[in-house]
């Protein structure tokens, strides 16, 4: 089926804007970081180490969910919207912050991926797969 292959493939792309994201980050110019120390921070900002062991959990679990989503296994669907949501709140408590180009550009192309993926998972038939 055609939208099995789509489905399939935003899985790929969004895995591969994901590595992208984790390369632009360790790569940031020495001006993006001092512009992001000096920066307001959120509520997180009192407790960093907690901020950065939360988010390598979800980054892992990410990876993991992709898998399952790829395979068609039932609780990957939730799972996925579970930490889409997560994302969404982390980056609202974790403040403001500053990215090049390059690395805006992959925030919102992963933005829209993981919203047509939400899509095809809960309003196509794709998600007939999934029981």
């Amino acid at each position: 089926m055609e939208i099995e292959k789509i489905f399939k493939n935003l899985i790929l792309i969004d895995f591969l804007i994901l590595i992208l994201i984790v390369i632009s980050s360790l790569y940031q110019s020495n001006d993006l970081i001092e512009i992001n120390k000096s920066l307001n921070k959120g509520f997180i900002a009192e407790y960093q180490n907690f901020f950065r062991i939360i988010s390598l959990i979800l980054f892992f679990l990410y990876l993991l969910t992709l898998n399952l989503l790829y395979r068609f296994i039932s609780y990957g669907k939730y799972l996925y919207l579970f930490l889409v949501i997560s994302g969404i709140i982390l980056n609202f408590l974790k403040g403001a912050s500053v990215y090049s180009s390059f690395g805006s550009v992959l925030d919102a192309t992963g933005s829209i991926i993981s919203g047509a993926i939400l899509i095809l998972l809960f309003y196509s038939p794709i998600r007939e797969n999934f029981k």
